[in-house]
Formats: C-alpha cells, sequence, structure tokens
C-alpha cells in the first residue's frame, strides 16, 4: 500500500507499521536496506521493545543521531521510533503514548 502511494503525485495516505520486538534481530543489514528504501514512502515504522532484551540494535535503526545508512546508502529521512515499553511501565499510558507519536509527521 504505502509503495503504491509513492506513484501517487500528492500522497492521500499516510501508514504507520507498529512493531512489537523482543530485541533479538536476525538480518540487519537487510533490515537496514528495506528501512532505507522505506523512508521515501509517506510512512513510518513504530518499534516497541518488550522485556529486558539488549536493545542496541532498535535503539541503531531509530537513528536519532543521524540518518540511518549502510554502505553509499542513506535514508530520505528518519522514519523510525523506538521505545522501550519497560520505560513506561509505571508511568501514565499518555506518556507511552506521546513517546510513540513523537516522530510521526
Amino acid at each position: 500500500m504505502a509503495r503504491e502511494a509513492l506513484h501517487q503525485q500528492q500522497a492521500r495516505n499516510y501508514y504507520v507499521l507498529l512493531m512489537l520486538t523482543d530485541g533479538i534481530l536476525t538480518d540487519m543489514d537487510q533490515t537496514i536496506h528495506t528501512i532505507i528504501e522505506a523512508s521515501e514512502l509517506p510512512m513510518s515504522i513504530i518499534i516497541i521493545g518488550v522485556g529486558n532484551a539488549d536493545f542496541a540494535d532498535m535503539e541503531r535503526l531509530d537513528s536519532d543521531d543521524g540518518l540511518l545508512s549502510i554502505g553509499n546508502r542513506r535514508a530520505k529521512r528518519d522514519i523510525v521510533q523506538f521505545v522501550p515499553f519497560k520505560d513506561f511501565v509505571n508511568v501514565p499510558v499518555d506518556r507511552l503514548a506521546a513517546k510513540v507519536l513523537e516522530e510521526i509527521p
């Protein structure tokens, strides 16, 4: 759907992919390539980390310190927002919602 919207003169729809993860990523390079391709589409990706795993890979995908890149390819924009759920267990739900939606245009 999001790829079809790219071919429209004006995007009428914006897509949000919500992913829940335990932090295990089996193919980081392929994931980065896919996100870089998707950065041209009218979409955002929200990743919520559940559990106590090491979420370093998810933080890298979030790319708050610079656009995601691999080799000579670079994302057009930051489309990933990573939120570790454990940071919001004992806080009001509106804080979690605000963090999750923080980077959605």
